[in-house]
C-alpha cells in the first residue's frame, strides 16, 4: 500500500440547509436490517437465521450460529467459521444484529455535516483512513498513524477511486481491491447532536479468497473536515 505524503481537503460541502428546529430523523435500510418500525428490533435479532453456519473453536469443538443471541454467544467464546465460505457470510448477519442493537439508542440529531446524495468522486477526499484495506503489519500501522492525523483513506491508499453509488452503497476501489460502503442507518448514537452514519465495508481482494466485513460508526464535525470513526464494533469473523 502506498502512501501520499501530501494532499487537502476539497471545497468545503454546505450544511444541509434545515429549519432551527427541525431535526434530521433516524433512518435506516429496511431491506438490510429487516425492519419496518423501531419496534420490530427485538423480533428481527430473534428471527433464527436460514439454515444456521457452523463455527468451531480452537479444540475442535464445532457449535451452530442460528440467530444474534447465539452469534454473540460464540464469537465471545472464540468460535469461528468453520469453512471460509461462511467467513462473509458471518460478518454480514453479525453486522446487521450490532446495527439493530445500536439503533435501539439512536435518537434525531439536531445538525449534521455529513455528505448527502449523489455523492461523486470528492466522497473519498473525506472517507476516514480506516476504511482502507488493512492486509499487513505496514499498512495497519500506516491506517492508525492516518486515523489519529484526521486524514482520509486517500492518504494511506492513493490508488482508491470513488466507482459507483447504488441506492444506499458507496462503492470504492483501489489496486487489488475493492469496497462496498453500505450505509445501514444514519442517526445520533452517540448522544452528541450530530449526525452519525452506521456502516458496513465489505472489503474483497482481487486475488485470493479474502473476504471480511466490519461495521463503523462514522460522523463529521465541521463541513471542512474527513469523517472520523466514532466506534468500530466487531463483526467479523476467522477461520
Amino acid at each position: 500500500m502506498a502512501i501520499a505524503l501530501t494532499g487537502c481537503l476539497p471545497p468545503a460541502d454546505p450544511a444541509p440547509k434545515r429549519r432551527a428546529d427541525e431535526a434530521f430523523p433516524v433512518w435506516w435500510s429496511s431491506s438490510e436490517l429487516g425492519i419496518m418500525r423501531l419496534a420490530d428490533i427485538n423480533g428481527e435479532l430473534a428471527k433464527p437465521f436460514d439454515g444456521g453456519i457452523a463455527v468451531a473453536n480452537r479444540t475442535k469443538e464445532k457449535g451452530l450460529i442460528a440467530n444474534c443471541a447465539s452469534a454473540r454467544e460464540l464469537q465471545s467464546q472464540g468460535y469461528a467459521a468453520q469453512y471460509p465460505r461462511d467467513i462473509a457470510a458471518l460478518g454480514v448477519l453479525t453486522a446487521k444484529c450490532l446495527a439493530l442493537e445500536a439503533l435501539k439508542s439512536a435518537q434525531a440529531a439536531r445538525t449534521s455535516y455529513m455528505p448527502t446524495r449523489p455523492y461523486g468522486s470528492r466522497i473519498v477526499e473525506i472517507l476516514p483512513a480506516a476504511f482502507a484495506p488493512a492486509l499487513s503489519t505496514g499498512q495497519q500501522t500506516a491506517i492508525e498513524r492516518a486515523t489519529k492525523g484526521g486524514e482520509p483513506i486517500r492518504m494511506v491508499e492513493v490508488t482508491v477511486q470513488f466507482e459507483a453509488e447504488l441506492d444506499e452503497e458507496i462503492h470504492i476501489v483501489g489496486e487489488g481491491w475493492q469496497e462496498t460502503l453500505a450505509l445501514l442507518a444514519r442517526g445520533d448514537f452517540d448522544n452528541d447532536s450530530r449526525l452519525d452514519w452506521l456502516v458496513r465495508a465489505d472489503l474483497a481482494v482481487e486475488r485470493g479468497t479474502h473476504r471480511v466485513s466490519r461495521l463503523f460508526l462514522v460522523s463529521r464535525k465541521s463541513p471542512d473536515s474527513v469523517m472520523h470513526v466514532a466506534r468500530e464494533l466487531k463483526p467479523e469473523w476467522q477461520q
